[in-house]
């Protein structure tokens, strides 16, 4: 049952707001508005807090996790759980560092959600193979220089790209330096 509760819950600070601008709604078209509204929320809501169905802890942890395994990074995470009023959300992200614990190794949770994100997006360890560059024997200066250039320019997009999704350069280096195995391995990890 808590599992069906997380998956159509929300934070109390968003319900609220929910709740108020549908009174605001209803005023607006001619509708009278109670003067104690608020009153009246926070009364309903703090019982619903009292009977469990709505608990921000949960939502935030269980909104963590799924957001981690879509390859989004902890301070977009962050982000989002601010803005739908959870204020507190380092045990939340303390969860998902739990959920990809190995033994008694720690796993950075940005560390697994960059490698979501490279598989999304196919690139570091989960480049097309059929995209292999062609061997340089042969090659003359120019050329080899010209695929050099090519590659240090799609690094550096890919890197780009990376760090506007959230992630720490160490971390984009890291993802990018990966073989795909590992990558695998750390995605398997908060999935499993």
């Amino acid at each position: 049952m808590a599992e069906n509760l997380a998956k159509s819950a929300t934070p109390r600070a968003h319900l609220k707001r929910l709740l108020l601008n549908r009174i605001r709604n209803a005023a607006r078209k001619g509708r009278e508005a109670e003067a104690g509204i608020n009153e009246v929320i926070d009364e309903v809501l703090d019982r619903h807090v009292a009977l469990g169905t709505i608990n921000d802890a949960a939502w935030a942890e269980s909104r963590a996790k799924s957001l981690t395994r879509k390859g989004i990074a902890s301070r977009v995470i962050g982000q989002r759980l601010r803005q739908h009023g959870i204020d507190e959300f380092a045990p939340a992200l303390a969860a998902v560092r739990e959920a990809a614990r190995e033994g008694d190794q720690d796993v950075n949770p940005d560390l697994v959600a960059a490698c979501v994100w490279a598989r999304r997006k196919r690139v570091g360890p989960y480049a097309r193979e059929s995209e292999a560059e062609p061997e340089a024997v042969g090659l003359g200066r120019a050329a080899l220089r010209e695929r050099q250039d090519a590659e240090r320019a799609a690094g550096n997009k890919t890197l780009s790209a990376m760090a506007r999704a959230g992630f720490s350069f160490d971390i984009c280096r890291k993802v990018l330096a990966m073989d795909r195995d590992d990558a695998d391995d750390l995605v398997r990890r908060l999935s499993g």
